[in-house]
């Protein structure tokens, strides 16, 4: 089994069970206050990747993307919990779920990633999923 298999389960499983977690925890908190636990959480994972790996902060050029990704990350998940205050986790989940889209194309001009038949199908196949959802 290719070594990227198991996390992306796992990815898939922690984020489609975030979709549920989230609207559980809006029905008493304030979406703001939702997004002070994020920062607390990973500050809690970035102290043992820290300690148990001795990974440190990068610098240059890798480190301007990794700031990037975490404005990336962290907005999507603010804009994520505001979007649960409004509509129904069932809906507006996997509406979010259609990044594949950008990713698709962002791949494509910034990494040179060819955009195969195969991949246009499985990008269509999740739009096709997502107009079927949120009817």
């Amino acid at each position: 089994m290719a070594g990227w298999v198991v996390p992306t389960v796992g990815y898939a499983l922690l984020l489609g069970a975030a979709g549920v977690t989230i609207k559980l925890a809006l029905e008493t908190i304030d979406w703001r206050q939702l997004v002070l636990w994020v920062p607390i959480v990973y500050a809690v994972f970035a102290v043992i990747f820290a300690v148990v790996n001795g990974t440190t902060l990068p610098l240059g050029r890798g480190g301007f993307w990794a700031v990037m990704t975490a404005i990336c990350a962290a907005g999507s998940l603010i804009l994520l919990f505001y979007a649960l205050t409004k509509g129904d986790a069932g809906i507006v989940v996997p509406v979010g779920s259609a990044y594949p889209i950008v990713t698709l194309v962002g791949s494509a001009i910034f990494l040179h990633e060819g955009i195969t038949a195969q991949r246009v199908i499985g990008v269509a196949l999740v739009v096709a999923g997502v107009a079927v959802i949120s009817r």
